[in-house]
């Protein structure tokens, strides 16, 4: 740790730098230290490793239901979300179309045209 350049940083930085360096040197464990042997003397006995088997065709069977069980959930979800857009839509579409005052007024424009058109101009 004593090849570290701190020329190029503001002197209290190199301060504080130097402080951890000193301060990681004095923490650290000596292989000497006699109070950091264990008291006990046998090792503990590590578990067998878990023995590693290929899957069987049952478990893809199984994993393969769940993945179509959760499609399933999924197709039915988009079918829940399509058709209430559908509604919403519609209620949409109904609110313009509604009519907030009677505009028939008994005849279209081309009858009233007409009615217009005199013999007269012929």
């Amino acid at each position: 740790m004593s090849n570290i350049n701190t020329e190029g940083l503001p002197p209290e930085m190199q301060a504080r730098i130097a402080e951890i360096i000193e301060k990681a040197k004095s923490n650290a464990i000596n292989p000497g230290t006699p109070g950091l042997v264990p008291t006990v003397s046998s090792p503990v006995p590590q578990p067998p490793a878990p023995v590693q088997r290929t899957p069987s065709l049952m478990d893809h069977v199984i994993a393969l239901r769940q993945e179509v069980d959760q499609l399933r959930q999924q197709v039915a979800a988009v079918g829940q979300v399509s058709e209430a857009v559908g509604n919403a839509v519609g209620q949409m579409y109904a609110m313009f179309q509604q009519q907030t005052t009677l505009t028939d007024h008994g005849t279209t424009y081309s009858q009233n045209f007409q009615e217009q058109v005199t013999d007269e101009d012929y």
